[in-house]
């Protein structure tokens, strides 16, 4: 095959499907990587002045919090776990509560699925369009495609930053209304538990961490990528 030729455009294809796939991978990682931070939610807590304003322990509360992270991930069978409130010890979770995160359950389950089926898709898909490409257009052409992935990433991560910015409560009631088909999401301050150690800005904290910690990996890889790039049309 001749190198001054454009690289094909399967292969070109192929690599920014791959490409695509691995933006999408690495964002969930960087979400579980903050989920599992119990240091993190413990220091965030004592910021809040949580424990002072339920009459919950910042340790309880954590560990109240971990468990529905531990329930997500799979690793235990219920949320149920007691605490003590205002010196009695109490279940924490209710009834409703409880229906809410099976369906958190398997949201984030069929995320985390996607991500584990997308990192091998990507890289079967790699392997396809190096299989596809000369040995000295594989450079140029992966380095390009991660490029193109990431301009079309970067430009619904914008609108979506925007919105948060702007209005962090109208994302939040949609991503919901999105995801979920019933309104046991809707949980009230005065019954429900779950609300009081999850207000809004934890949320908030959350998408910004979990941003910031996206952004280094992905960075990282763009820098790689415009660097690849450059080498690779001084090879060709």
């Amino acid at each position: 095959m001749d190198q001054n030729k454009p690289m094909p455009k399967l292969a070109a294809a192929l690599a920014c499907l791959a490409a695509l796939l691995l933006i999408v991978s690495l964002l969930f990682t960087a979400l579980q990587l903050v989920m599992h931070d119990a240091a993190w939610f413990s220091a965030r807590y004592e910021a809040y002045g949580t424990a002072e304003a339920i009459g919950i322990s910042t340790e309880d509360i954590t560990a109240a919090l971990m468990r529905l992270i531990d329930y997500m991930e799979g690793d235990v069978d219920s949320i149920e776990i007691t605490v003590t409130e205002n010196g009695v010890p109490v279940s924490m979770y209710n009834a409703r509560e409880t229906a809410h995160m099976v369906d958190v359950r398997a949201l984030y389950q069929a995320w985390r699925s996607v991500r584990d089926f997308g990192l091998l898709a990507a890289a079967l898909l790699v392997l396809g369009a190096c299989a596809l490409l000369p040995r000295g257009m594989r450079l140029r052409t992966l380095s390009k495609a991660y490029l193109r992935a990431s301009a079309v990433f970067f430009l619904i991560v914008a609108a979506l930053g925007i919105w948060v910015a702007l209005d962090f409560n109208s994302f939040w009631l949609n991503f919901h209304y999105l995801f979920f088909d019933n309104d046991l999401w809707i949980l009230s301050y005065a019954t429900d538990r779950m609300i009081r150690i999850c207000p809004q800005q934890l949320f908030y904290d959350i998408v910004v961490k979990f941003g910031l910690i996206f952004l280094a990996a992905f960075g990282a890889l763009l820098i790689a990528a415009i660097f690849g790039a450059r080498r690779g049309r001084k090879e060709g």
